[in-house]
């Protein structure tokens, strides 16, 4: 019993600690999150295959491989920063995504003190580039930020001058073990600057693009079909008729006449009593058929049967 209440209770503490993606985020200068607390998951991603395919072979395999790969092609893919490569290429991971903040917010009151010549990270814990910004100006970019700063947490030396007077620090970071991507960006609004500014000018606005946004439902239609039962009686048809029926083609059935087809056995044992005891009458026809099919026959002295190939067809007609 006591064991059971320890795992009760350890499951209650569990509970009670905010769920996160267990990755990284900036610690000094501190940040203002969106779920009220430090959120150390990827706000973003990126189409690991956004480029192709890489040759293992030229690059290496695992991280490593795409690492390279990554240094390689960057450079000559037009993008002036890492920053204007995510800002162009991601997708959110939610609609509660900012665009150009990830999982940080704006928030005047809690402006934070730049600190004095090293930044805090809580750790780089994948291999990627990472690059810092404060206001328009570039303070640091390295392709292998995990190797560069291997601390945790990271201690990220850096020029105080380039954040001289910023409203705003913003640091982005990419780890590429994963696909995609995943993108991690943060923005620090500091002591001294007013308003909540906007991305560096040469970065640019992030897309705003939820991923999976564009994928379709598909509606299921199911449809039923019912096959009704044939019935077929046999009926004594009397032979005392003066009227001739007008016969009925068995394409042209309705329900109404199938239903009188199968009219109970009762009906049809007085009909067939009725005909064998009509005292006018100097011959009986025996047509095995239903009543409404079987035309009758006028009076005569001379016998007729029905033809049995109308039966026939009128039977085929009406299993199909």
């Amino acid at each position: 019993m006591k064991v059971i209440a320890l795992i009760a209770t350890g499951a209650a503490v569990l509970a009670s600690v905010p769920a996160v993606d267990g990755h990284a985020y900036i610690v000094d200068p501190a940040a203002q999150w969106a779920d009220g607390y430090p959120n150390n998951g990827y706000g973003s991603t990126i189409d690991n295959e956004i480029w192709g395919v890489y040759d293992n072979s030229k690059y290496g395999y695992g991280v490593n491989g795409t690492l390279n790969f990554f240094k390689a092609t960057f450079p000559d893919k037009g993008y002036d920063s890492l920053g204007a490569f995510i800002a162009k290429n991601q997708e959110l991971y939610s609609s509660k995504t900012d665009p150009d903040c990830g999982l940080t917010v704006y928030k005047d009151s809690a402006r934070s003190e730049l600190p004095a010549s090293k930044l805090t990270y809580s750790g780089f814990t994948h291999t990627g580039p990472c690059e810092v910004w404060c206001d328009d100006t570039k303070v640091l970019f390295d392709y292998d930020c995990q190797t560069k700063y291997p601390a945790i947490p990271a201690t990220i030396p850096y020029d105080e001058s380039k954040c001289a007077d910023a409203n705003r620090l913003t640091i982005y970071w990419i780890g590429l073990h994963g696909d995609p991507w995943q993108v991690y960006t943060d923005c620090v609004w500091l002591k001294g600057g007013s308003g909540s500014g906007a991305a560096p000018s040469t970065v640019g606005a992030g897309a705003s693009t939820v991923g999976g946004s564009g994928s379709t439902s598909t509606s299921t239609t199911t449809t039923t079909t019912t096959t009704a039962p044939s019935t077929s009686t046999t009926t004594t048809a009397p032979s005392t008729a003066t009227t001739p029926a007008t016969p009925t083609s068995g394409s042209e059935e309705t329900g109404a006449e199938a239903s009188t087809a199968g009219v109970g056995s009762t009906e049809a044992s007085a009909a067939g009593s009725e005909a064998s005891s009509a005292a006018t009458t100097p011959t009986t026809v025996d047509t095995e058929a239903p009543a409404t099919e079987a035309p009758a026959t006028e009076t005569s002295t001379t016998a007729t049967d029905a033809p049995a190939t109308t039966v026939e067809k009128c039977a085929v007609r009406r299993r199909n």
